[in-house]
C-alpha cells in the first residue's frame, strides 16, 4: 500500500533544482535590499552626530549649542 502524498514528496525531493532567471533576480534583489538597509542603519548609528540631552541624564555639558531651563 502506498500513500499518494508520500509519493509526491519523494518525486519532489528527487527532482533537480533549477535556478531560473526569475529566482536569480528575486534573490539578488532581496540580498541587495537587505544589504542596503543594513548599510543605511549602520551609517545612521555610526555617523557620530552629537545630540542635545535636555532631561539631564546625559553629559554635564551640552555638546551642541542650546540651553536648558532647570526646574530643580
Amino acid at each position: 500500500m502506498s500513500v499518494p502524498g508520500l509519493m509526491l514528496l519523494q518525486e519532489a525531493a528527487s527532482a533537480p533544482l533549477e535556478l531560473t532567471a526569475g529566482t536569480l533576480v528575486f534573490m539578488l534583489a532581496s540580498m541587495g535590499a537587505v544589504t542596503a538597509l543594513t548599510v543605511w542603519c549602520f551609517s545612521r548609528i555610526l555617523k557620530g552626530k552629537r545630540h542635545f540631552d535636555p532631561d539631564g541624564t546625559g553629559p554635564a555639558h551640552s555638546p551642541v549649542p542650546g540651553s536648558v531651563k532647570s526646574g530643580h
